[in-house]
């Protein structure tokens, strides 16, 4: 099974190529509902798909098109029997993975940068090394021309219609030049104009010598003319396989007589949810014996293409791994590499690409840094010159315990709000062949760091002066230090929400996971009034060396009495105050390690969500 599949080129025309046959036979596939029975999906389907020819897979609700087009994209894996073959011969599946894209239904994009952007970083993840840096530019405008995008180019994502992201969606696959394109309902949410524009993108990629598969629901007349083959499904059951023009017939041979100036996909659609009487067992026998050749099909361009066809050819001229410049490449071993660029390149683009991101959007960035400079004043003003006098020692405890509130909530609940966004466009990307998890995993972790310093540094610094507290430069650092290992529990408690949750759970699941880590942390209750069962909770409680480290860097290492403004002052001798608490001196190390532990957890935590979530999307 080759990997080149471009169109050669000659005075401007494009001229025939080998087509290629994606067949597949006896597919099945079964799920176990919680109750403990079997259920199958789908049940022993066959058929097969072309290049150069628009295929649909039309059928009901529950009739298993999703599922279908999930196991021949080769995504969906486990419980699933049956054979995939490319050209007659059985897929490899590495191999295979980097030859088809997959768009689904609801395509996730990163809203904050441009459409021109978002395909310039998909020529970067997704082409081989061996493609020119000088020609991914002429690339991607040909793209733009193809899908008639070149008039949003610079527009964020986020502003452009809906036909024109569905659009968008196919040419971040098509960068990369595949020979299968699978599309899930794409023309879902669309207006009729919108969805008629995306599917004559889409049969003019078929045209230009690609095998197109498309899931549809409920099409149009105009629309459905469009396609040239369709397979039909009712519960599990192939009822139809083969030429849309020949579907009427096909379903009259068994008894289905279709009304006149009648839309054939609406009596298909009737006859699949058995809503027509006839003999629906002989059509699907004839569905199963109605497999066709698999052998290869020259697929001819005609000589007056359409521009969009031209277009098509320049792009497939860019992307040939065969052109004059690079030359030809060495023969793929079984063992070959699975993505087209190294990890490294991988981690560099998107790390470049995440920064770009957060630095444009408002809510995660700009209101995050406004919000910890205001909070800081605030703090300032509530609690000036509190630090430094031993009648206010109880309100200095108060104003510190503040600072991580503050510092914790701040940065997890703005990820909670935006991570699952970024995690749907993680996950189509990633299936899609795009890069590794943990090129991915790294490379977040590395662009987000600037923020997660940036942030709490501004707070403290508006805060930590104007309170009085110590202009010791050892204390400063301690408290900073608690700060920021607070910061970075906060961002990876929220970026790990966002991955394994939704976001209306997460919303509420963060919060509520804190307040066991606030109540044994020692500041509302101390450690000697609780119950004795209850103490080694307060040893996994990460609030608790939080707490504990703060209080430590500005009271602890022998820290010379306090003046006291008052009459009386208790706490002015600040042992005293560090034994109300049941707190030793000069444990801040232990409390950084404890903090660290638990830095070192979620981080593991998080890389196994996304490893999870990939494996649950299968």
């Amino acid at each position: 099974m080759g990997t080149d599949t471009a169109i050669p080129i000659e005075s401007g025309k494009p001229v025939p190529s080998a087509a290629t046959t994606l067949s597949f036979e006896d597919i099945s596939y079964q799920v176990r509902p919680k109750d403990g029975s079997t259920k199958h999906l789908l049940n022993g389907i066959s058929g097969t798909f072309r290049s150069g020819r628009l295929a649909g897979i039309l059928g009901p609700s529950g009739a298993g098109k999703s599922s279908l087009l999930n196991i021949l994209s080769g995504f969906k894996t486990n419980n699933v029997t049956g054979s995939i073959l490319i050209d007659g011969m059985p897929i490899e599946r590495r191999k295979y993975r980097r030859e088809v894209s997959y768009t689904p239904q609801e395509v996730s994009l990163l809203g904050n940068i441009t459409v021109t952007e978002s395909l310039e970083f998909a020529a970067d993840l997704k082409l081989p090394s061996d493609v020119l840096k000088s020609r991914k530019p002429i690339l991607v405008a040909d793209v733009l021309k193809l899908l008639g995008l070149s008039k949003c180019a610079h527009n964020s994502v986020s502003t452009i219609s809906g036909g024109e992201k569905k659009r968008l969606s196919i040419g971040l696959e098509l960068i990369s030049n595949p020979r299968v394109m699978f599309f899930d309902e794409p023309t879902s949410g669309l207006d009729i104009i919108a969805a008629m524009q995306v599917v004559a993108h889409l049969k003019d990629l078929a045209t230009s010598g690609r095998c197109v598969v498309c899931v549809i629901h409920q099409p149009s007349s105009s629309i459905l003319q469009m396609f040239d083959d369709l397979l039909v499904l009712s519960e599990g059951h192939s009822i139809y396989q083969g030429p849309l023009d020949g579907l009427v017939d096909g379903f009259k041979a068994c008894g289905f007589e279709c009304p006149n100036y009648y839309n054939r996909a609406d009596f298909a659609l009737e006859i699949a949810s058995l809503k027509h009487e006839g003999n629906l067992l002989e059509l699907r026998e004839r569905a199963k014996g109605h497999i066709q050749s698999a052998e290869p099909v020259v697929t001819a361009v005609p000589n007056d293409a359409s521009h969009c066809d031209e277009k098509e050819s320049m792009l497939v001229e860019v992307v040939d791994r065969h052109s004059k410049d690079v030359g030809a490449p060495e023969p793929e071993s079984p063992h070959s590499r699975q993505y087209q660029t190294s990890e490294w390149k991988q981690f560099v683009t998107l790390t470049r690409r995440t920064m770009l991101c957060t630095l444009r959007d408002l809510q995660l960035t700009r209101m995050r840094l406004l919000a910890h400079l205001s909070v800081g004043i605030l703090i300032a003003v509530v609690f000036y010159d509190v630090g430094n006098d031993g009648s206010k020692v109880l309100s200095n405890a108060s104003c510190l315990f503040f600072f991580l509130i503050f510092v914790f909530f701040a940065n997890s609940m703005p990820l909670v709000m935006t991570f699952p966004l970024e995690t749907a466009v993680f996950v189509r990307e990633r299936m899609n062949n795009w890069y590794s998890l943990k090129a991915y995993y790294f490379s977040k972790l590395v662009a987000d760091f600037p923020f997660l310093m940036l942030g709490p540094s501004m707070f403290f610094a508006s805060a930590y002066y104007l309170t009085a507290q110590p202009l010791e430069m050892d204390r400063v650092l301690m408290l900073w230090s608690i700060c920021i290992f607070t910061s970075w529990i906060a961002q990876l408690t929220g970026l790990l929400a966002g991955s394994a949750l939704p976001l209306e759970l997460s919303v509420f699941c963060v919060p509520c996971s804190v307040i066991p880590m606030l109540i044994f942390c020692g500041f509302f209750v101390r450690f000697r009034e609780m119950f004795g069962f209850l103490k080694p909770f307060t040893y996994v409680a990460y609030f608790r060396y939080s707490f504990e480290g703060s209080m430590q860097a500005i009271y602890g290492f022998d820290r010379e009495n306090l003046p006291c403004s008052g009459e009386f002052c208790y706490f002015s001798k600040v042992t005293k105050f560090l034994e109300s608490f049941d707190m030793l001196e000069n444990t801040f190390v232990m409390d950084v390690c404890g903090l660290l532990c638990w830095i070192l957890l979620l981080h593991v935590a998080l890389y196994v969500s996304l490893a999870w979530r990939l494996k649950r999307t299968r």
